[in-house]
């Protein structure tokens, strides 16, 4: 914001979520990425730990509606934008498998020290400066988009 002020520049800046869809190649992290090729090849899943830890996934599209949202505001703060509903790992393996149609079975390994237990982004300015509310229906839809392009791009 100084910046902002001492230059009077049009700027601003956002922190996303963990996204997914077929431009990002997955997701950051890869959890969705890697949990749709090895679905696809039949190889079992991995999850660290007991899957317990959380996170918030955001489809590729939804992040670009919010950056659009904030670069046409009148924001110079920095805004979250992102997916507060948390889903545990263990859950996103799941719910891979599921809409994959796949018998991949879940392999359990160590939990890494450094993974961070949970990962929720508080979208409360995202809400109130851009009238972005979360997109837990869209992440599920570009879940699945995202499983048939892995589908589609191993079949190649």
């Amino acid at each position: 914001m100084a910046y902002h002020r001492y230059h009077g520049s049009t700027r601003a800046s956002s922190a996303s979520s963990t996204r997914s869809g077929r431009a990002c190649g997955g997701t950051t992290g890869g959890r969705s990425r890697t949990s749709s090729t090895r679905r696809s090849r039949g190889q079992p899943i991995t999850v660290y730990g007991d899957g317990s830890q959380t996170r918030s996934f955001q489809y590729v599209s939804d992040l670009v509606d919010g950056i659009w949202r904030l670069m046409e505001s009148d924001v110079h703060d920095p805004v979250n934008i992102g997916n507060p509903h948390e889903m545990t790992l263990l859950e996103l393996a799941k719910r891979v498998i599921r809409l994959a149609g796949s018998a991949s079975p879940i392999v359990f390994q160590p939990l890494p020290v450094d993974d961070p237990k949970i990962r929720q982004p508080d979208i409360t300015r995202a809400r109130t400066l851009l009238g972005l509310g979360a997109a837990a229906s869209t992440w599920t839809r570009g879940l699945r988009q995202t499983i048939e392009w892995f589908r589609q791009a191993l079949d190649r």
